[in-house]
């Protein structure tokens, strides 16, 4: 999440069927699945054991992803490289809204949350001078009885917000679970430091729970939701309200999409996926720095505060950089990411260390896949975009995931 340029995302919808095989490596603790997910159009269902057995490190010497051999592009081939040549990394997100999706903005005049406005450096629109407006994503035939999902949106804290690039991120996730999705416009930095933002989380979670798409009402299940900088907030808020409970109401799931969880970015992907031309499908192009870390640690400054100076919080800060947290009781997890990304450790590690801890969790790892790739459904944008088959897929598995939380819960009661 270091650069300006970064897109962070979520999933699609699709009636497209997408042959996969899943290679699941339990651990003692029963409630843990790591799964490395292959396709008919990926070769790479061997690496299961990499990952299971010796970690991430599966690039000869550990270093930086290595040039591959000239090959057919495929889809995904097409899609790394528009990504590389992009302008703006932006062009290249999902752009549609999906069929039968009512999106509603709601000012914090009507929840209550932070009204606030950007500083004049990061002004683009005089939108951004008028900010804290949610969205409600509401699919035909939901309504206040209907299970309500969370969203927390990525920018690595700094930018984007639920009007922008992700519309069409939550219309696929709510036309797949057909649960109306809440995406709230959390305070960003520079303008205010952590802990404004997971303060903001427990605001708009409080407020859902006793709010739905047609006013007032208590939630008859809440979920949580988000990618990148937003999946480490979602899983972190879950960690908040395990410590601190809300009379009435509980998280009943998470399902996030590459999340930061550790704010160190001390993982060894951060190594081993660092982009490198030629690399194509084993790294991430997403983050093209010569060093991911020495370029993220910027940004994590800004929210944390650079350390030794008064007031800054430690890297490791539990509140946010939450691989470094307690992870006993928490609800049931399903974490997609992709195997080329710089982040994939922060999934795997908080995946092994949750397990440790008892807490339920499924974590998917997908060949040939960079950060946020569920946010591509449609194939990264031009004339040749083709859907992009394990972006449809994973997103089928997070609303399988969401709906089957929400039976159980109803079959309870």
């Amino acid at each position: 999440d270091s650069s300006r340029r970064l897109p962070i995302p979520s999933a699609p919808v699709s009636t497209h069927s997408f042959p996969t095989r899943a290679f699941t490596q339990r651990s003692k603790v029963s409630r843990f699945a790591l799964v490395v997910v292959s396709s008919s159009a990926s070769e790479r269902a061997h690496e299961v054991s990499v990952l299971g057995r010796r970690g991430l490190q599966r690039h000869g010497d550990g270093g930086a992803c290595p040039v591959q051999a000239p090959r057919v592009p495929d889809n995904v081939d097409r899609c790394i490289a528009k990504m590389v040549a992009s302008v703006d990394m932006v062009s290249e997100l999902d752009q549609s809204i999906v069929l039968g999706v009512t999106i509603t903005a709601v000012p914090p005049s009507a929840t209550g949350f932070p009204a606030w406005s950007r500083h004049e450096d990061y002004i683009e629109s005089e939108a951004d001078r008028d900010r804290g407006h949610a969205d409600w994503a509401v699919p035909e035939g939901a309504d206040n009885s209907s299970p309500r999902v969370l969203f927390c949106h990525g920018g690595g804290y700094e930018f984007y917000n639920p009007q922008d690039v992700y519309q069409p991120t939550t219309s696929r996730l709510e036309a797949a679970t057909g649960m109306p999705v809440f995406t709230f416009d959390y305070r960003l930095i520079p303008e205010f430091r952590h802990p404004a933002q997971l303060e903001d989380a427990v605001q708009a979670f409080l407020w859902l729970a006793e709010n739905g798409p047609q006013g007032p009402g208590k939630a008859s299940a809440l979920f949580l939701a988000g990618d990148s900088a937003g999946g480490g907030l979602a899983l972190a808020l879950a960690v908040r309200l395990r410590d601190h409970p809300v009379e009435g109401a509980h998280v009943a799931g998470v399902a996030v999409v590459s999340p930061e969880t550790d704010l160190t970015c001390g993982g060894e992907s951060y190594t081993s996926r660092r982009w490198q031309e030629g690399g194509g499908d084993t790294c991430d192009p997403m983050f093209r720095d010569e060093d991911p870390v020495a370029a993220s640690m910027p940004q994590i400054y800004r929210l944390l505060g650079v350390p030794g100076e008064h007031g800054s919080f430690p890297l490791t800060t539990l509140d946010l950089s939450v691989l470094h947290a307690a992870l006993h009781d928490l609800p049931p997890m399903q974490i997609h990411v992709g195997d080329a990304e710089v982040m994939l450790s922060d999934s795997v590690e908080f995946g092994k260390k949750a397990c440790a801890s008892g807490s339920p969790v499924e974590v998917h790892v997908w060949p040939r896949m960079w950060h946020t790739f569920t946010q591509y459904s449609e194939g990264c944008g031009g004339d040749d975009a083709e859907p992009l088959q394990e972006a449809v897929e994973a997103l089928k598995q997070q609303a399988d995931f969401l709906k089957g939380l929400a039976a159980k819960l109803l079959a309870r009661r």
